[in-house]
This record gives C-alpha cells, structure tokens and sequence, in this order.
C-alpha cells in the first residue's frame, strides 16, 4: 500500500470507533507507522491533525442531534466520549464558534464531510487493470511543492545528500516529523549504465511559504507537479533496498503499456517515509512516475 492507502485505513479505523475510545497509537498500527510519523502524514494529506479530524468529525455528528433535542449535552457527550458536559461544550464552541446552548437558536448548521483520500486524490482507474496491478494507482494532478533542495555528485550519492540535508534540517531548527515535513528525491543526472558508481542525487524538503533561505548551499526549488502513478517500496528490515526499488520500475514499466498514459516529462520522484527525531530516514519510499494521458 501507498501512504495515502495506509493514511486512508487510519480513516476508516477512526470513523468506526467517533462513539467508543480512540487510540492514536492504534491508528498509527493501522497505517502501519510509527505514532510521530502518523502525525505528519496525516496533516500533510488531509490539512488537519488527527485530533482535529476526530473533534471536528464527531461534532458534526452530535450537532444534528442536538438541533433534534432527542439526547442531553451529556448524553452527547458519553456518547461521543467527552468525560462531561462541560469538556463537550467547549469542544463544540471550539468548532463550531457557539455553545450548544446557542447553536440551538442558530439557523447555520455545521458540518465536516468524512475524509475520502481515494477520492480527493487518485483518479478513477480502469478495473481490470485495478485487479492486475493493485499496488499502482494514479493520483490526480499534483500541485507545485515548494521545497528546499540540495544535489550531490559522485559515488554513494544518497547518503551523502541526506547528510548534508540531515544536519541542514537539525541546523535550521525544523523538525521533519513536528513539523510535518514531506521529504523527496530523485537522481540528477542519472547513472548512464548500471554499472556507473559516480552521479548525481538531489534530496528536497519540503518548506511553508514563509520560510526565509539562510544558506548558500541548500536553495530553493519547485518541484512542478503534474500527473504521477504511486506505488510503494517497503523497506523489510533492509538498510539498502535498491533491488526492491529496480523491481517497482520494472513493474510501472510494465503498467504503462497496458494503460492509456505514456511517461511524462516531468520529474519522476522518490518520496522517503517514516524519519526519527534525528532525521534519519527509517522507513519505506513511495515511488512517483510522472505520466500523460494518450
């Protein structure tokens, strides 16, 4: 599964459990990440943290009910697991901007629409080839990603781009995983043989628009965007998985001929998952190849 389908079964897990407990370590086991990591990713797809999804997801449940006047502000909040009356009303104004003394009176309703990743951010696929090949799928166009890029050449040259970014991340006081950080890479240039040790490697973080460049050696970069099938790389306990990696290519490859796109121009990219508070990368890659249609 891709991280998009792994943040979406943390979704599901979550919209079956609004009236009983929820936990977020729970969750994250469902995506199949670590707690911190799980926190990352799930704002950066869906632009809300995972306790704001929940408030905001079970206020829009009790605020029918409410209006209706069939259940208590206490029966709504056992219900929907507050510990009183109180800790609800002010999870509700929070929300909603009013007590649900006065969002009885108001003629607004409030409403926050369940989280459908699948629907907001991959196209609608050809079923047979869905069934032939179901850990690709082809997101809808990606917007523009402004970042911070650092590009190395010669022998090795992912670790040593990481390094640099690495101590980059530490230097300028970020955190990848507070603060929600996305991390891409792509090979520039790329080896010409299978056998060429010596080329190039460009590692892209991902940065808000208020970020002020400090330093001469990282610079900004966009990364354009554009059209992209998604698959996943997972990493099976292995420091090196570049054969894992070959092998997804070989099976894009394979994709593209029985779809109705061809590869694209744009940038073909790496996106790295799962980082320590070191900024060590630790998990898996998704890999995106860039595609038009015919």
């Amino acid at each position: 599964m891709n991280y998009y389908e792994r943040v979406q079964k943390s979704i599901d897990y979550i919209e079956a459990n609004l009236e009983n407990k929820i936990s977020i370590s729970r969750a994250a086991q469902t995506a199949f990440m670590s707690v911190s990591n799980f926190y990352r990713m799930f704002f950066s797809l869906t632009g809300y943290t995972v306790k704001n999804y929940i408030r905001c997801r079970r206020i829009s449940l009790a605020a029918p009910i409410l209006i209706e006047g069939s259940m208590t502000i206490l029966s709504l909040a056992l219900t929907y697991d507050y510990e009183s009356g109180d800790s609800f009303s002010r999870a509700f104004k929070r929300t909603t901007g009013l007590l649900p003394s006065d969002y009885k009176t108001t003629k607004s309703m409030y409403y926050f629409e369940r989280i459908n990743l699948m629907d907001k951010y991959f196209e609608i696929q050809n079923t047979e080839l869905l069934e032939k090949y179901p850990d690709i799928k082809v997101l809808k166009e990606m917007e523009p990603i402004r970042t911070a890029s650092f590009c190395y050449f010669g022998k090795d040259p992912e670790t040593h781009a990481f390094q640099v970014m690495t101590k980059w991340v530490l230097e300028s006081g970020l955190n990848i995983n507070k603060d929600k950080l996305r991390i891409f890479g792509f090979n520039n240039p790329s080896p010409s043989s299978p056998d060429q040790l010596e080329y190039g490697y460009e590692v892209c973080v991902t940065l808000d628009k208020d970020f002020t460049f400090k330093d001469s050696l990282v610079k900004e970069k966009i990364l354009e965007g554009g059209l992209y099938a998604v698959t996943n790389v997972r990493r099976n306990g292995k420091s090196d998985f570049g054969d894992e990696i070959a092998n997804a290519w070989k099976r894009f490859n394979s994709w593209l001929k029985d779809s109705k796109y061809i590869f694209g121009s744009h940038q073909w990219l790496e996106e790295h998952l799962g980082f320590d508070d070191n900024a060590s990368h630790t998990g898996g890659i998704d890999l995106y190849m860039p595609l038009v249609k015919i």
